[in-house]
């Protein structure tokens, strides 16, 4: 029988000396380690993986309260048992709001905390188990879009697009363009943390660390941002970015990233390993040229048409080009045609709220048009 793994978590270290003494005492228990403050334990359980959290109410940094409301939402397969002198009920209820599992008052005998542990653990752990297996199913797809020129409106279509999805799919949307990211902007959220805090404080050693640094944009979608200075760019590798992609794919049923407009180490990584590229762009003759140049790149990597799809947006005709003409000249067939509605494009971008979730926006061209290229996509 595997042992139940603990982590004791209180400021005075008498008291976690006493626990472990009488943890050690019966074969159950293993001691998997011990923190002085919620921002310790925190930093702990990704580490050692425990299975229950004995956690003091009152510490130092961070409170046991607020260090149990981190912990249920990062790690919702580890039970928190709350610890504390007061035994009076809104304490009780208090800690169980912010997911406590079961309450201890101090001080308590030998019994009481070997019964406590035993039961809770007994009653939650097949419960937990099944979240964590659930979550363990998913196999995201990669859909990436891509431009070989800036401005083409890639961002607004990656983060429309993610929202759509969200309505019937599990979502993370990721800010790849290291350099001048700005999806945190289009969705109000540029003071929230970015990847690059991840890779800082070394969270990538599994999935319920990381998602810490997820922006929680609805149920359905989360959305990992872009560093906030370009300079930071020089210190996320391929490395880092196959890490974040191997944490995440097995909680996700598609991931979305919206790149960079070169072809360096990384963005050739996220491409090689994309299920779809969706290549955006306008149709002024620049934008069209640079595709051009982009596409016979994405050719001689060897990719076909059923992974690179042509998007055109922002399309009109008052420029004298029409879409037959753009697939004469690429010899490949147009993807997607998303029409020019610049009004409300930046009315979107301004309130930092995407037009696929406003619900008065959902009937115009726009919209349906969005709407299409993502039931277009077999995923």
């Amino acid at each position: 029988m595997d042992k139940i793994r603990v982590l004791i978590a209180d400021d005075i270290k008498e008291t976690r000396d006493i626990i472990k003494r009488i943890l050690l005492n019966e074969n159950e228990f293993e001691i998997a380690g011990e923190a002085s403050n919620g921002d310790e334990t925190l930093k702990l359980i990704p580490k050692i993986k425990p299975d229950v959290v004995l956690m003091d109410i009152n510490m130092p940094v961070l409170n046991g309260l607020e260090a149990t409301e981190k912990i249920t939402s990062l790690y919702p397969n580890i039970i928190v048992i709350i610890m504390s002198v007061q035994g009076e009920s809104e304490y009780l209820k208090k800690a169980m709001l912010y997911g406590a599992k079961e309450y201890i008052i101090k001080p308590f005998n030998y019994d009481t905390l070997v019964e406590t542990i035993k039961v809770t653990y007994e009653r939650y752990k097949s419960i937990l188990s099944k979240i964590t297996i659930e979550e363990e199913k998913r196999d995201g797809k990669i859909i990436t879009f891509f431009s070989s020129k800036g401005g083409v409106g890639k961002s607004v279509l990656s983060i429309n697009s993610a929202v759509e999805f969200s309505k019937t799919k599990k979502i993370i949307l990721i800010d790849m363009d290291l350099m001048f990211g700005d999806i945190s902007m289009m969705v109000d959220g540029a003071n929230f943390k970015t990847m690059l805090d991840a890779i800082d404080d070394e969270q990538l050693d599994s999935y319920m660390s990381f998602k810490q640094y997820f922006f929680k944009y609805n149920e359905n979608l989360d959305i990992l941002f872009a560093p906030k200075k370009p300079e930071a760019a020089e210190y996320i590798g391929k490395e880092s970015i196959e890490k974040i992609l191997n944490l995440i794919k097995n909680h996700y049923d598609l991931i979305i990233i919206d790149t960079g407009i070169n072809f360096n180490d990384n963005i050739l990584y996220i491409l090689d390993n994309s299920d779809y590229v969706l290549f955006v762009s306008n149709m002024d003759i620049v934008s069209l040229k640079n595709t051009k140049l982009g596409l016979s790149v994405m050719k001689s990597l060897g990719y076909d048409s059923k992974k690179v799809k042509i998007v055109i947006n922002s399309f009109t005709t008052e420029f004298g080009i029409l879409i037959k003409d753009v697939e004469d000249v690429f010899k490949e067939k147009i993807f997607s045609v998303i029409p020019y509605d610049d009004k409300t494009v930046v009315n979107s971008i301004n309130n930092g709220k995407p037009f696929m979730d406003n619900n008065k926006l959902l009937k115009s061209k726009i919209a349906k048009a969005v709407e299409l290229l993502c039931k277009s996509l077999e995923v």
